[in-house]
C-alpha cells in the first residue's frame, strides 16, 4: 500500500525564514524594506511608529505573505488612525507559521503604536509589542531540549517589548527616520534588538525614493547589518510601481524585489515579491494586502494611502 506523502521541509535556514520576525507588508517588501523614513499608515506600525502623523488617514488593512522555500505563511491585519486626533495610533496583529513539516515554529505578534507630532517638522512614536513563539518538541537541533524547542507546556518565547522612533522633515518632502526595535533587549534571535535609520524623499502623486541601513545586535555572534534601497512611481494617479534591493550581511544574501498595486478612493490592493539572487539558499517571498479607506468626518473626501496620493500632506502644526 502507498505510504502517506509528506511535504518537504524548509530549504532555508531558520534565521533566513524567520527574517528577524518582521511583518512583511506589501509596500515594504516591494521597496526592499526601505520604509523607515517614508512608510506611513499601517506600514509605520510594523517599522517606524514616528511616521504615523505624516499622513492623515483612517485605514483598515488585511495582509498575507507566503514563502515556498522557507515554508512560511503569515496572516493578519491592522488599523491606522492619524486623522481624528493629534495623537496618531495604530493596532495590528499577525499569526505566522514556519516550516510546518520541520521545525513547526508558530508565533503570534500583536502591536499597538502611538505617535505625536512636535510641530510640523518632527514626530516621535512608540510601539508596544507582545510576541509569543511556539515550536514543536524534539524538532530542534538538540531534539527534546528546552534550549532548542521549549517544553510541551510552555512557549519558547512569550514577552512584551517595545520599539521607539523619531522622524524629522527638515524641508517639505525630505524625511529622516530612526527607530530601535525590541528595546527591552530580550537577548534572543526571536526578538532581536536592532537599530534602523533611513532617508527618503517623496513628491506627492509622483514618486518616493528611500535608502535605509539596519544593525542587528542579537541574531549573530557579532553585529550584522542590512542595506536597503527602494523606489515607487505612481502611474495615472492610481497605479504604484515599486522596486527595491536589499543586502543582508548576516545571511550574505543579495535580494531584489518588485510590486504593483491599484488605489481607488475607498480601497486598494497591493502585491509584491522578493527573491534572493546571490546566496547559498535562495528564498522567495510574496506579500499581498487589501486596504479600506475610511473618512471619519463623513465628507466623502479622498483618503488614500501613503503613496503620495491625496491626504498625504504633512500633519498640520498644532
Amino acid at each position: 500500500m502507498a505510504a502517506t506523502a509528506a511535504a518537504d521541509p524548509s530549504s532555508t535556514t531558520p534565521q533566513q525564514g524567520y527574517d528577524l520576525g518582521e511583518v512583511q507588508s506589501p509596500r515594504s517588501v516591494a521597496m526592499g524594506g526601505a520604509q523607515n523614513a517614508t512608510g506611513t499608515s499601517t506600514t509605520a506600525l510594523w517599522l517606524n511608529p514616528a511616521n504615523l502623523p505624516y499622513t492623515r488617514v483612517y485605514h483598515f488593512e488585511a495582509l498575507a505573505t507566503f514563502s515556498p522555500d522557507a515554508r512560511r505563511t503569515n496572516f493578519g491585519g491592522a488599523i491606522a488612525d492619524s486623522s481624528t486626533s493629534k495623537v496618531s495610533g495604530a493596532f495590528g496583529g499577525v499569526w505566522s507559521q514556519l516550516d510546518p513539516d520541520g521545525a513547526r515554529r508558530q508565533w503570534t505578534d500583536l502591536r499597538l503604536a502611538l505617535a505625536l507630532p512636535l510641530g510640523d517638522q518632527i514626530s516621535i512614536g512608540v510601539t508596544g509589542r507582545y510576541l509569543r513563539v511556539n515550536q514543536s518538541v524534539a524538532s530542534g537541533p538538540f531534539r527534546d531540549s528546552y534550549v532548542s524547542d521549549g517544553t510541551r507546556g510552555d512557549p519558547l518565547f512569550s514577552q512584551f517589548t517595545f520599539d521607539a522612533g523619531v522622524t524629522v522633515q527638515p524641508v517639505p518632502g525630505l524625511f529622516f527616520g530612526l527607530v530601535g526595535h525590541n528595546l527591552t533587549n530580550p537577548g534572543t534571535a526571536l526578538a532581536p534588538t536592532t537599530l534602523a535609520g533611513g532617508v527618503g524623499y517623496m513628491r506627492p502623486q509622483l514618486f518616493t525614493l528611500e535608502a535605509n541601513a539596519l544593525a542587528d545586535f542579537t541574531t549573530w555572534k557579532g553585529t550584522r547589518g542590512r542595506l536597503m534601497f527602494g523606489g515607487e512611481f505612481v502611474v495615472m494617479e492610481h497605479v504604484p510601481l515599486r522596486a527595491g534591493y536589499r543586502y543582508d550581511a548576516g545571511q550574505r544574501a543579495h535580494s531584489v524585489s518588485a510590486g504593483i498595486g491599484y488605489l481607488d478612493k475607498k480601497w486598494s490592493v497591493e502585491i509584491s515579491g522578493r527573491r534572493d539572487v546571490a546566496t547559498d539558499q535562495p528564498m522567495t517571498l510574496f506579500s499581498i494586502g487589501l486596504k479600506y479607506f475610511v473618512d471619519p468626518k463623513g465628507n466623502n473626501s479622498d483618503s488614500r494611502d501613503d503613496t503620495g496620493m491625496t491626504n498625504s500632506d504633512p500633519y498640520p502644526p498644532p
